[in-house]
C-alpha cells in the first residue's frame, strides 16, 4: 500500500541514532512521551508530505490521494511517486489507535523496532523483511490515539539494494515540523 526509496549511509546513520528497541509499552504510548504532538487530521492527507520533502525523497512534489476502501475506522492516504515511478511514498494519519496496537501484537511481525523520530515514539511494523520485498511501514505518534504511517515501495530494480525503512524513516522526520500542533 505505501512506499520506499534510497538514501545515502549519513541518513542511516542520522536515522539509526534515532531508533530505539527498549522501553516500557505502556510509557511510550503515553501522551506525555510526545514532546509536541501534532494534529495530522487537521490538514489535507496530500499536505502531511511537504513539497520540498517530496523532492529531497526524490519524488514527484504533488501527491495522488487515495480513498480509502478499508472501512470507516481507515483514513485516506496521499502517495507520491518518482518520474520513473520506481519508487513511491505514501502517507495517511491513523485515529484512533495508539503503539501499543503493534506493541501488544510484536510478534505478528517478521521485521518489527521501536523508533523515535523528532523525540515521539514510533514503530517499524512489517509483516514481510523490508529488504527482500522492497517495502517498508512505519507508525509515528503524534498524540496518544493518534499515528502518521509512512510507507515507502521500491520497484524490483531497488529491492534489496535500497532500504525502502531509511525512506520512510525520512519521510517522517522532513514532514514531522510542518505538521499542525494538537489543540
Amino acid at each position: 500500500m505505501l512506499v520506499g526509496c534510497s538514501s545515502g549511509s549519513a541518513e542511516r546513520n542520522e536515522d539509526s541514532a534515532d531508533t530505539t528497541t527498549s522501553g516500557s509499552t505502556s510509557s511510550a504510548s503515553a501522551g506525555s512521551a510526545i514532546p509536541n504532538p501534532k494534529d495530522a487530521t487537521a490538514v489535507d492527507v496530500c499536505e502531511l508530505l511537504p513539497e520540498d520533502v517530496a523532492t529531497q525523497l526524490g519524488v514527484q512534489p504533488e501527491g495522488k490521494k487515495r480513498d480509502n476502501v478499508l472501512g470507516a475506522t481507515e483514513t485516506d492516504n496521499c502517495t507520491w511517486k518518482s518520474q520513473g515511478g520506481l519508487i513511491s511514498v505514501a502517507m495517511s494519519p491513523v485515529k484512533d489507535r495508539s503503539l501499543d496496537t503493534y506493541y501488544n501484537n510484536q510478534s505478528e511481525y517478521v521485521d518489527f523496532e521501536r523508533i523515535t523520530v523528532q523525540g515521539n515514539p514510533g514503530v517499524r511494523a512489517n509483516k514481510v523483511k523490508p529488504m527482500g520485498s522492497g517495502s517498508c511501514g512505519m507508525f509515528l505518534a503524534t498524540q496518544q490515539s493518534q499515528l502518521v504511517q509512512s510507507f515507502a515501495i521500491l520497484q524490483s530494480e531497488e529491492a534489496g539494494v535500497t532500504d525502502p525503512c531509511a525512506l520512510a524513516k525520512k519521510a517522517l522526520r522532513l514532514s514531522l515540523p510542518s505538521w499542525p500542533a494538537a489543540e
